[in-house]
């Protein structure tokens, strides 16, 4: 119902007359009359019928006039409140990340992007790669990054970070003693992971099976700050991202153990909704993310396990690149 022809008709009916309607209005009256005629045509219905010289109002009309002004508040109370929730999505950004990329991708990024839009609100959930994918498509939050391999039917990922996981021992260990060693020889070794069901302990496990080989877990943990500890007092050995045990290994709280056959990676990838329009601020986002990691091209995987001396990488994504500079960390 066009809401200009209902407030001509409440016009007639506040002013008690078309000519009054009508001054009121700064219309004539023939276009106010007009205006009355088709709205009584679009609701097929009259609105005034005449009793003497004065209108009076029918059954329909009284409606009309009783209802309308509480639908139109009602119409313009949900106009504000979309446009304020529309001014809070453009204010709002809501990320579900892994630890891995919180840690060692996105710092600079957070803070680039709090420099560029600072009356953006950063809402960050660090969650395993599962939930993040399950966050982005119920749009509980408006993107993601997550740990490859990921898939979802309603969600797109692009690769764009490679980090190198390596082994690390207390210092004091044999297996850190020895020089580089062969993938079985790490196998042996008592072994501290991430926890069966975790895409990290999926990569990590496809390269010792590639291998042939079935790695000895003594203790499980989702944290790699804890398997970092527990390296350093020597419960086992652990394989974990190169930045987080750099300066540990620097300082010889830990020891890299080098592998003379295998190598780990995992690449980290943005992951947003298929045919989803993001919002503005998660656009600013994802431009910030890509000019400073652009996203990976795809080369074929290497098939099966290497020949001796040489190096391997199962990662569960093909492998496009050399690893990123270590400042870019």
């Amino acid at each position: 119902m066009d809401p200009e022809l209902v407030e001509t008709f409440l016009a007639i009916v506040r002013e008690g007359g078309m000519r009054r309607a009508a001054a009121a209005l700064h219309l004539s009256q023939p276009a106010v009359s007009a205006r009355l005629r088709e709205l009584e045509r679009r609701i097929e219905a009259r609105l005034f019928e005449r009793v003497g010289r004065r209108l009076e109002l029918t059954e329909t009309g009284r409606l009309l006039a009783s209802e309308w002004p509480g639908l139109a508040a009602a119409q313009h109370a949900l106009l504000r409140r979309v446009r304020e929730q529309a001014g809070i999505e453009r204010r709002t950004l809501r990320l579900a990340t892994t630890d891995a990329a919180s840690i060692y991708v996105l710092p600079e990024v957070y803070l680039e992007y709090r420099e560029r839009h600072p009356s953006v609100q950063l809402t960050v959930q660090v969650v395993d790669s599962r939930h993040v994918l399950d966050a982005v498509a119920a749009r509980e939050v408006d993107l993601g990054v997550v740990t490859l391999p990921a898939t979802h039917p309603e969600i797109e990922v692009a690769p764009v970070f490679e980090e190198e996981l390596v082994c690390v021992a207390d210092g004091t260990r044999a297996p850190a003693k020895r020089g580089a060693l062969r993938l079985a020889d790490l196998a042996a070794e008592p072994l501290v992971l991430y926890p069966r069901g975790s895409t990290t302990r999926g990569l990590l496990d496809a390269v010792f099976a590639a291998h042939g080989v079935t790695p000895n877990v003594v203790m499980e943990t989702a944290s790699p700050e804890a398997m970092q500890r527990l390296a350093e007092v020597g419960v086992g050995t652990s394989i974990l991202p190169e930045p987080l045990v750099r300066s540990a290994i620097a300082a010889g709280r830990l020891r890299h153990v080098r592998l003379r056959d295998a190598r780990f990676e995992r690449r980290l990838a943005t992951a947003v909704r298929r045919g989803r329009e993001l919002p503005e601020a998660a656009r600013w986002f994802l431009e910030i993310v890509h000019r400073r990691y652009p996203p990976l091209a795809a080369a074929p995987p290497p098939a099966g396990p290497p020949e001796s001396g040489a190096g391997s990488t199962v990662t569960g994504e093909p492998r496009a690149r050399l690893l990123p500079r270590r400042g870019r960390h």
